[in-house]
């Protein structure tokens, strides 16, 4: 009985060592990686945390699926983000960022679907700066995400605007089959 009491005092010790070092991880790393977005909610995660994560922009983009295809790195005016949620509504976007401390300078509001309600959940868990920060480091899931931020991380401002110099001197220009299917492939290549 003894021994059983000592193997169950060293598994909690351990426990409580690992659960330690998990919490003290969190405060030194932070939630700052996250796992790419599989589903759209899993996206509107990724950029809510993103928004909370980093320094107060000077230019907000609100609204739904529309706004959300103008990503950030095709703006070269830095200070740009896109809070946007996906086939939801722009006054979620509207009530998160007037949760903030702070307010941008500028916020530029998607108006095509004001009619849809704001979703309460997000606006719930985010409306409080720092609602939706993980309380305890996930090691195996902070691994996952930067191998795959390091393997497939996001386009930065130079790449994108390296590709849009190979593409402005053809636009205006009657497109082929051969270099419409030649663009096509690289970037299929690109995407592996």
């Amino acid at each position: 009985m003894r021994a059983i009491l000592i193997w169950l005092t060293k598994w909690g010790i351990g426990f409580g060592t690992i659960l330690l070092a998990c919490g003290v991880a969190t405060i030194w790393l932070g939630g700052s990686v996250s796992l790419p977005a599989v589903t759209v909610r899993d996206g509107t995660y990724v950029v809510l945390d993103r928004y909370f994560r980093e320094a107060v922009p000077r230019i907000v983009l609100v609204g739904s699926s529309l706004t959300s295809r103008l990503r950030d790195e095709y703006f070269v005016t830095p200070g740009v983000f896109n809070l946007t949620v996906t086939g939801g509504s722009p006054l979620t976007g509207l009530e998160i960022v007037a949760g903030r401390p702070l307010l941008p300078a500028v916020i530029l509001v998607e108006a095509n679907v004001l009619s849809r309600p704001a979703d309460a959940d997000l606006v719930e868990k985010y409306a409080k700066a720092g609602r939706g920060r993980p309380w305890f480091f996930r090691p195996v899931r902070w691994a996952v995400a930067s191998y795959e931020r390091w393997n497939h991380g996001p386009d930065s401002h130079a790449r994108v605007a390296v590709q849009l110099a190979s593409v402005q001197p053809s636009i205006g220009q009657p497109v082929s089959s051969a270099t419409a299917i030649s663009w096509l492939s690289a970037q299929s290549k690109n995407a592996l």
